[in-house]
């Protein structure tokens, strides 16, 4: 959970994965558990890619290195954790705990950054958590940022766009856990208050991706043909949330600059998205090689526009990136390194639908659906952020995925058959034509 909650001191999210693949491969050993859709997915991907590191002529050196692995290659990280995660099995009431706990955390530090941010009384005693920091930020920004102190609300985290990320996700999982229909009216309370003050950091982050992100997410979660309650929700947790964000303008002058050209970070994304469009075009297939997007003075052989991969340049293991998952597969990874990573996620997607299908009635069904929205989220984030190849919002949203999905696999109706196509419920008519009690799966 600590290596969740921050990485801004990387020494603590690589002890917290190196325990998550201890604790995953032994699981594995002692039960005698097989890889499974998501597991098989996992693992060609990363095998596609650590071949093409090599293809593009890199060095073992660099592969194992610190820095390509907190950085450039940071999906490897990633998606090895994700891979050991589906083999951590819990009990259901130990997942919705482990998250709950982890929203809380997460409300507590965003109700700091917007107390900060909105300039409230007492609010320095908070300046103690450091939340909000990151004062290079103000040339993006613009003036009076954060209540005029030039500084941006970032959590634990190196960056706004992945706080933003993170709290997106959560968010998305919280109103998935408002949907529970046995909830107490105090843990109900509980619940929105988390939602609202999460909701609070994801305003005061400043990340445009994030507000789609989340957007897109409650999308999933709250669809059209449940409009009564998603209006209720708006009401409830929107209408606050809007009124303190405004007394803030900047949250509003972001959104303002989403269509704007001549913006700074707008115009950034739209220099770097054409970088990885070159790298694209020059080599469709298979990219100009895992990790060379960065890296200087680049010497690229093949036959260009089908297969032109970069054999010699100067290394340079950083934190820039396309600004969006899906061109910067392509540019490294080309159609090949983009459809077997999607394929990953389009995996995790058709298993949750699985195991909400066949659990409508466990205690993990908001926490399938919350992951459900949290995917959804992430995947909308990745066209202005690296999001699907990178570090922190991708562990969270691994872990959220790999709990839930071993845990549904424990339950007594998932039995582990996710290569089946998912089948819903027999409607009640039907069950009683067939002759079938209410709820028995059908054919």
């Amino acid at each position: 959970m600590a290596g969740l909650l921050e990485n801004l001191t990387p020494a603590i999210p690589i002890a917290a994965v190196a325990a998550v693949m201890l604790r995953g491969a032994s699981t594995r050993l002692t039960k005698g558990l097989k890889p499974g859709r998501i597991e098989w997915a996992i693992i060609f991907c990363l095998g596609y890619w650590v071949a093409n590191y090599f293809w593009a002529n890199q060095t073992l050196s660099n592969l194992f290195s610190f820095d390509f692995l907190r950085h450039d290659g940071a999906m490897l990280t990633s998606y090895t954790a994700f891979f050991f995660l589906l083999g951590w099995p819990l009990k259901p009431r130990h997942c919705r705990l482990f998250w709950l706990v982890f929203a809380t955390v997460l409300a507590v530090l965003g109700f700091a950054g917007a107390a900060i941010s909105f300039n409230l009384p007492h609010s320095g005693v908070f300046n103690l958590l450091h939340v909000v920091g990151y004062e290079e930020y103000v040339a993006g920004f613009g003036a009076g940022v954060s209540g005029g102190a030039g500084q941006v609300f970032f959590g634990w985290y190196a960056a706004h766009n992945t706080a933003g990320g993170v709290y997106a996700v959560m968010s998305v999982l919280l109103l998935a856990l408002l949907q529970d229909p046995k909830l107490s009216l105090n843990q109900r309370t509980f619940r929105w208050i988390l939602l609202a003050c999460c909701l609070m950091g994801l305003g005061v982050t400043y990340s445009r991706g994030a507000y789609l992100a989340f957007m897109g997410g409650a999308a999933v979660v709250l669809p059209l043909r449940k409009l009564s309650r998603s209006l209720k929700s708006a009401l409830l947790v929107g209408v606050p949330i809007v009124v303190l964000l405004t007394m803030n303008s900047q949250v509003m002058d972001r959104f303002d600059t989403l269509t704007d050209p001549y913006y700074q970070t707008s115009s950034g994304r739209e220099y770097v998205w054409h970088l990885a469009e070159e790298d694209f075009l020059a080599s469709p297939i298979v990219g100009i090689g895992f990790g060379r997007f960065n890296d200087d003075d680049q010497y690229s052989s093949g036959v260009k526009h089908l297969v032109y991969v970069v054999r010699r340049a100067k290394t340079v293991n950083n934190d820039e990136h396309a600004h969006n998952s899906y061109f910067h597969f392509l540019a490294e990874g080309g159609i090949i390194g983009l459809l077997v990573t999607m394929y990953v996620w389009l995996s995790s997607w058709k298993v949750l639908s699985f195991y909400a299908a066949r659990l409508p009635r466990s205690k993990l069904l908001p926490l399938l659906n919350g992951a459900k929205g949290a995917l959804m989220a992430a995947v909308v984030q990745a066209f202005t952020e690296h999001v699907l190849g990178r570090g922190s919002v991708l562990l969270v949203l691994g872990t959220l995925i790999g709990t839930t999905v071993a845990t549904a696999r424990l339950e007594p109706t998932g039995t582990r058959t996710e290569r089946e196509p998912v089948r819903g419920l027999a409607p009640p008519g039907l069950s009683a034509m067939l002759g079938r009690p209410e709820g028995v799966e059908v054919g």
